[in-house]
């Protein structure tokens, strides 16, 4: 409900502002008609016609007119040709807001899709390496056990964890790995999966396990270093998808429309140029006058 109450009119109320409205000539002093042509001013932007248009452009219409006003109050316009100036420099700034707006928007997209295609590219080479790398390490894992015995079925479950294309690198370690099986198959540790004492190996058989376990573990070393390098990279790599430097090479321009975008500032800065020099140029010479007719 409004707080504020309604004056009742009735014939008696309106003949008194009839006959007032007669009596009125209007704003007298230069502030004044400065306040009147400012407030027609500024209540031309909210036209429902321009409301409509800036809300569905996701603008605020009060905003545009708050941008009005405050020219309005720095320039102080004489209403005819003064206001009809500050009334296009308030559009040609209300543009350069609205062209920013567009550019950050464009970049936020550029920079999005940058984003994601980058990740695209980077994550299944930098998964691929990872998986690659940690079957390596199971390899490791197992010769590092206090007895090193492979379990039963283990060292095939190693080979196949690689998959059906594993790469030739990684493919030249399988002899050795079934290799130092078969070793480990005659001449068992010290102790098995329960730990329970095993039987004693021949020295022969003790030294083929040992000679084994040693050419696989470095056969093992020289590949396994250059696939923790690669993971390490890939990683660098995928971390500076993300970085300040990345996204501000994501943001610049390239497609047409940003480039439009960018043509279409300038020239509203170039406009906004020209309506003030015409805008103080107008008002010099309204001073001028009003000092000539002073003088007379």
């Amino acid at each position: 409900m409004s707080l504020i109450r309604k004056q009742k009119m009735t014939e008696r109320n309106l003949a008194a502002k009839r006959s007032n409205a007669r009596k009125s000539r209007g704003a007298v002093t230069p502030a004044g008609r400065a306040n009147s042509a400012a407030a027609r001013l500024v209540h031309g932007f909210y036209s429902q016609a321009a409301n409509e248009a800036m809300i569905a452009l996701g603008e605020d219409p009060k905003k545009h007119a708050a941008l009005l006003q405050s020219l309005v109050d720095d320039l102080q316009p004489r209403g005819g040709l003064q206001s009809e100036v500050v009334l296009q420099m308030g559009h040609t700034l209300w543009r350069m807001k609205r062209a920013e707006r567009m550019q950050d928007g464009l970049a936020v997209k550029r920079v999005r899709s940058g984003l994601e295609m980058e990740q695209l590219l980077a994550g299944p080479r930098m998964l691929q390496i990872h998986d690659i790398y940690e079957r390596l390490c199971a390899i490791g894992r197992m010769l590092n056990r206090p007895d090193s015995t492979p379990l039963p079925g283990e060292i095939e479950a190693l080979v196949n964890a690689f998959g059906a294309s594993p790469p030739d690198d990684v493919r030249k370690l399988f002899p050795l790995l079934r290799s130092y099986g078969e070793a480990a198959a005659k001449a068992p540790g010290p102790a098995n999966e329960n730990g329970d004492t095993g039987p004693t190996p021949s020295a022969i058989e003790g030294q083929e396990r040992e000679a084994a376990r040693q050419e696989l573990r470095a056969a093992l070393d020289e590949v396994i270093m250059p696939y923790a390098r690669k993971e390490e990279l890939l990683v660098e790599e995928f971390d500076k998808v993300r970085s300040p430097e990345n996204i501000a090479a994501l943001m610049a321009p390239r497609d047409e429309s940003a480039l439009l975008m960018q043509r279409m500032e300038d020239s509203s800065l170039r406009r906004l140029w020209r309506l003030t020099k015409i805008f103080l140029m107008i008002k010099r010479q309204a001073g001028e006058a009003e000092v000539d007719e002073n003088r007379t």
